[in-house]
Order: structure tokens, then C-alpha cells, then sequence
């Protein structure tokens, strides 16, 4: 009895078996496995349903927590086809998610079937790329990649490196990748170093904003140092140069002066140099510095030689004089003194000096009268010899001079014209014989500056 009764109830499990059971042939095409969170963007796939059993009402559901559309229940016939559109809509966390939907008709019977679906963030979607740039670029190229397999009609893209900053509109179709040319600030590119930068990108679509995996630029290496030397000037020499690096490494430069002893000590640099060395009589003025993109080392040097020329000049004039002097056995010094007269003319002494370093004879002394002066006609203890008015001269004429001997020979000028400023008197001249041979000296000019108008 027991037998029979186990045997009744497995037939019945049997057949609720085959009643429950359901035949359909399902083919499933993906059209995007991702499924975007912010935006609320489905995975979608296309189902291609050819029932093999009985037609009826059937209804796609999940007991996952999972949004399946369709919601409503869809009719096919037996032997008949239907293609469905399956939208899933995750509300977990971003990941790989892998579950099981149902089709069920209208007996409750059910059939499952597997899918996988991959729930992502807004940044996942785009695939975001550049092209290397050097430091010539005038741009590069940006490329930008739908992965979502959804149509997005408003791209907003922000994007912003130490090269550029742009921004972009634009709209991509499901997997298309579109490219643009950006622009390269060029005067901020020759400031930075080669090397690798990243770029910020955010994209917004529909008031939705997410920051992009930033790509990386590669900014590629250049090296070259630009010279630029300059020398003007010829008493005053201005001697420049400047070394930029028009690269973008660091690069090391070197600026070498040269100068000898003597010019070095008139010379003076904007900077100091790092390094001087000395090798026999000439100087060697060493400047280095680790030049970044874009920098310069400009280094000027200033020789003033007009200080070295009139120390030159006027040792060739001390040089000239103590020949003349010593050449000269005859010496001549003009001295002049205010002399103050009773009618408050104008008048000055002329003192002419004569002193002979060795036995001379045959001595004329002559001297010229400035111009608005007339000669008092009184004189000192040697009277000229002559006087001429007309071409303004006094002469006198000594017969010789014994060695060391001095003589001095004086007389007054005078004005009734009021004389101010400076008052210059010329040089007196003389000439005499020295053991047969005719030989001249000449005086100092003397000056006398007056202040005040004489009444």
C-alpha cells in the first residue's frame, strides 16, 4: 500500500513537472552591456523569442531588485517569433554584475535565462586620449570615445593643462570617437620642462558633471642655447651677452670675459661673476648658471678708459714738460697782481721772470698786450727796448744771463673800461743763443679773475 502511494505522488511531481515547464528559444544580442548610474542609463539588449510550445501571454521579471523593462506582458503565438527590447535598470553600486531573469506565461510556468551587465560611473563611459606635443607644436589632438554604447546628444567638456584650456560642445553617437585640434599656448610652453603633465577633463551631459581619468600629455625634449653678443662704444666700451635657452630642458651655460691686467681695473660686471682666475697678465671673468625654459643669463661689462687715456696723456705731458724743461737752459714764468690806482682804473702788474740754468747771451724778450688794456708808462729796473703800440708788443733785449742768474722785468696795464670775470694774459716768448745755436722759450699764460667792476 505504502509502494503505491509513493508511486502516485511521484507521477503527480512528473507531470507538474511537464506542465510547468515552457519552451522558448531565446537569442539575445547586446547593444550596450553598461548601464550608467548618474544618468539612470540602461543595459540593452535585443531578445529574439521563438516559441516552440504553446502560444500565450508571457512576462519577463527578476527577484533581484533589478528594473526590467518590458513591464507588461507580451503575446506569442506557438511557432510564432517576438523581438524584445530589454532594458535593465541596476541600482546597485558600480561593478561587473552577472544575474537571472524569468519568463513566465500565463500557467505560471517559467523558463530562466543568464545575463551579464556592467553598472558604471558617468567617468567610465569616454575613453579619453592626446597626442604627444613638442616645443614647436602649434596643437595636438584630442580624441574622445563613447564606450557606453548610449547616444549623447549635449557634451560638455572642460579640459585644462599647463599647454591650453578649452572648451568643447559636441555629441556623440553609441562606440563613436570623435577628435579635435587644440591649440598650444606656445609663450606658457617655453617656460615648462620636458616631461609627462596631466590633463584635468570634466564632462557634464544633462546637468551631470564627472571628472574624466585624466590622460597624460607628453611633452617632448628639446635642447638649444640662443647667443646674442654685442660691443659698442670706444672710450666707453659696453661689451653685452646673453645666452637664452630656447629649449625646454635645463640646460648649463658658460660666459667667458677676457681682460688684461690694466683694462680689468677700469672694468666693472652687472653681476658677479662665480668664478675669476688669473694666468700671466691677463684675467679670466667666469660665469655659469643652470638656465631653465625660456631663462636667460645676460651678462654686460663696462670698461671706461677715459680714466687710463687721461692718466696716459698726462704722463705725456709731464713726460713733454720735464724734456722741455730740461732741454730749455732758459726759464720764463709770468705772474701777474691787482694794482689799485687813484682814479679806480683797472690796472694790473706784469711780472715776466728770467732765470738761465746755464750761460746764455743774446736774449729778446717779447710780450703782447691783451686787447682794451694801455701800458703805464712806468717800468720796473729794465725798461723795454722797444714799445709798439700798433701791433701791441713790448720787447726788451737782455745781452746775456750767467748761470742761476734772474732777472725780472715788470710794468703795469691798465683799463679806464670796468673788467669783469676772467682776465687772460698770453704766454711771453724769448729767444736766445746757447753756444752758437739759436734756441726759444715760452712762459706760462697767466690769469686774473675780478669779481667786482672797478669805478
Amino acid at each position: 500500500m505504502k509502494k503505491e502511494v509513493f508511486c502516485l505522488i511521484l507521477g503527480i511531481l512528473v507531470l507538474s513537472s511537464l506542465v510547468s515547464a515552457i519552451n522558448l528559444d531565446i537569442k539575445k544580442e547586446t547593444v550596450s552591456s553598461m548601464a550608467i548610474i548618474e544618468l539612470n542609463k540602461p543595459a540593452i539588449f535585443n531578445l529574439d523569442i521563438y516559441n516552440k510550445g504553446e502560444g500565450g501571454e508571457f512576462e519577463i521579471y527578476s527577484l533581484v531588485g533589478i528594473e526590467i523593462e518590458p513591464k507588461e506582458p507580451f503575446h506569442i503565438n506557438s511557432g510564432g517569433t517576438k523581438n524584445i527590447e530589454l532594458k535593465i535598470y541596476p541600482k546597485e553600486t558600480p561593478e561587473f554584475y552577472s544575474f537571472i531573469y524569468k519568463i513566465r506565461d500565463q500557467n505560471e510556468s517559467f523558463q530562466e535565462e543568464n545575463i551579464d551587465i556592467n553598472i558604471i560611473n558617468l567617468k567610465d563611459v569616454f575613453e579619453l586620449r592626446i597626442d604627444d606635443i613638442g616645443l614647436d607644436s602649434k596643437s595636438t589632438i584630442l580624441s574622445i570615445k563613447n564606450k557606453g554604447g548610449h547616444t549623447f546628444g549635449n557634451i560638455k567638456l572642460d579640459i585644462d593643462s599647463v599647454f591650453f584650456t578649452e572648451n568643447l560642445e559636441f555629441s556623440l553617437e553609441d562606440f563613436e570617437e570623435k577628435q579635435f585640434e587644440i591649440s598650444i599656448d606656445k609663450e606658457k610652453a617655453k617656460e615648462i620642462v620636458a616631461g609627462s603633465y596631466i590633463i584635468n577633463a570634466e564632462i557634464t551631459i544633462e546637468n551631470v558633471s564627472s571628472e574624466l581619468s585624466s590622460p597624460v600629455i607628453k611633452f617632448a625634449e628639446k635642447s638649444g642655447i640662443d647667443t646674442i653678443e654685442n660691443i659698442e662704444g670706444i672710450f666707453f666700451r659696453r661689451h653685452e651677452v646673453e645666452k637664452t635657452n630656447l629649449g625646454n630642458v635645463p640646460e648649463e651655460v658658460t660666459i667667458v670675459f677676457n681682460k688684461n691686467v690694466l683694462s680689468s681695473l677700469f672694468t666693472s660686471f652687472n653681476i658677479v661673476p662665480n668664478k675669476k682666475q688669473r694666468t700671466g697678465f691677463s684675467i679670466e671673468y667666469i660665469f655659469n648658471k643652470q638656465l631653465a625654459p625660456d631663462e636667460e643669463l645676460k651678462v654686460i661689462s663696462k670698461s671706461n678708459y677715459f680714466i687710463p687715456i687721461i692718466i696716459i696723456i698726462g704722463l705725456i705731458l709731464i713726460i713733454w714738460l720735464a724734456k722741455k724743461y730740461s732741454s730749455s737752459k732758459l726759464l720764463i714764468r709770468k705772474k701777474v697782481s691787482f694794482v689799485k690806482t687813484k682814479g679806480g682804473e683797472f690796472a694790473l702788474k706784469i711780472n715776466i721772470i728770467l732765470k738761465a740754468k746755464s750761460f746764455v747771451e743774446k736774449i729778446s724778450v717779447v710780450d703782447k698786450l691783451p686787447a682794451m688794456v694801455k701800458v703805464f708808462e712806468r717800468y720796473g729796473t729794465v725798461i723795454p727796448d722797444r714799445v709798439d703800440e700798433k701791433n701791441r708788443r713790448l720787447e726788451w733785449n737782455i745781452d746775456s744771463l750767467a748761470p742761476e742768474e734772474e732777472r725780472v722785468l715788470s710794468y703795469i696795464i691798465y683799463s679806464k673800461i670796468g673788467i669783469i670775470g676772467k682776465f687772460e694774459l698770453p704766454e711771453s716768448k724769448a729767444t736766445y743763443e746757447d753756444m752758437g745755436k739759436i734756441k726759444e722759450s715760452s712762459s706760462n699764460k697767466a690769469f686774473f679773475i675780478n669779481e667786482t667792476k672797478s669805478d
